[in-house]
């Protein structure tokens, strides 16, 4: 059984490819026995504009999927987040990638991260470098607000060796975020990070998959396939088979990763 931390559906298609895309994760629902999927809303370009409304319509008839609603940090307030748990989202998504958005972020009011932690509500985080720094701040004040962080937390990833210390840097936010308690990094958008070509089997990443796999938590790691935009790049499978194959991987930490720890935050 799997669990999907990371999916997106857009009504016509990741960047207006036309394909159905509820009905093609719908078959791999059967074909790798899905049983949970958080589906990331994105707004942030032309294309992508109304993808709340979309995936909220179809909340009501898919028991498997799960809504986060993508959200401006700019427009983050109590009563947007009350409109959105009617609509049937159970999170946000939020994407932070300038100093104006982490203005933005930290000028929003205390009662909205109450909010989200009254409701049990998940952040899903699409981020990197120093703009992780800014959820320290936000968690010393509300240490069981949920953030998931997409991708690895989207480290910068080079071709040849990298040594321990130079991953202690890269991953030093990082491991202090996952000292909360509901901070759950996300080992997803594998393909996106691989420099080598072809992408798969990843071998860059091996290094950085097996310094998080020792050094932090694995109840707080989570797979995420990154379903569709992955699939220019690699397969379905490809986006976990290959832990299968590192040896730093037990057949625990696999069911945990795969499937058991995202189930349980969503119970």
């Amino acid at each position: 059984m799997l669990a999907d931390s990371h999916i997106h559906l857009f009504e016509k298609g990741y960047k207006n490819s036309g394909v159905n895309e509820v009905l093609l994760y719908e078959s791999l629902i059967k074909d790798f026995s899905i049983n949970s999927a958080l589906v990331v809303g994105y707004e942030g370009k032309s294309w992508a504009v109304g993808n709340n409304a979309y995936i909220a319509s179809l909340a009501a008839d898919a028991p498997w999927l799960h809504p986060l609603a993508f959200v401006r940090p700019e427009t983050l307030c109590v009563t947007d987040l009350e409109n959105m748990l009617l609509s049937g989202f159970e999170g946000i998504s939020l994407y932070l990638f300038s100093s104006e958005d982490i203005t933005h972020l930290l000028l929003a009011d205390d009662e909205v991260w109450q909010w989200l932690v009254d409701h049990g509500w998940i952040v899903s985080v699409n981020s990197k470098n120093s703009y992780w720094e800014v959820w320290l701040q936000i968690l010393n004040r509300f240490p069981k607000l949920i953030v998931l962080i997409s991708h690895l937390s989207l480290p910068t990833v080079t071709s040849g060796f990298m040594s321990t210390a130079n991953l202690n840097i890269q991953f030093s936010t990082i491991a202090k975020l996952c000292l909360f308690e509901n901070v759950y990094l996300k080992l997803s958008g594998l393909y996106a990070l691989e420099p080598t070509k072809p992408t798969y089997p990843y071998p860059t990443l091996d290094l950085y998959l097996e310094y998080i796999i020792r050094n932090f938590e694995v109840e707080r790691l989570i797979w995420g396939s990154d379903f569709s935009p992955a699939l220019s790049s690699v397969t379905f499978a490809q986006t976990f088979q290959h832990f299968y194959d590192l040896s730093f991987f037990s057949s625990q930490h696999l069911t945990k990763i795969l499937s058991q720890n995202l189930l349980t935050l969503l119970r």
